[in-house]
């Protein structure tokens, strides 16, 4: 995706866009990369390993949000800035 393409599906209303990149990392692991950009609360790495696979294929690192959705029992809130908005 570039920049104009980008721009397109906010002007379309959409205000979450999944942002990617692949990236070569032949000196870089899964977590010494999360832990260079995201390193911060509610901000996690997922990886496809299975089973006692030494390596996996796919690495999700996800940056801190503006909004938390917590869902405890049958209750879900959203929260923004410390405070429930829904």
């Amino acid at each position: 995706m570039n920049k104009e393409q980008f721009q397109q599906l906010v002007e379309q209303g959409f205000n979450r866009i999944p942002v990617h990149r692949e990236i070569l990392a032949d000196m870089d692991t899964p977590l010494s990369t999360y832990l260079k950009l995201a390193d911060a609360p509610y901000s996690y790495l997922l990886e496809s390993v299975q089973g006692g696979e030494k390596w996996g294929r796919y690495s999700f690192i996800g940056l801190p949000c503006r909004k938390i959705i917590r869902v405890r029992g049958h209750r879900i809130s959203v929260e923004h800035a410390g405070e429930i908005v829904e």
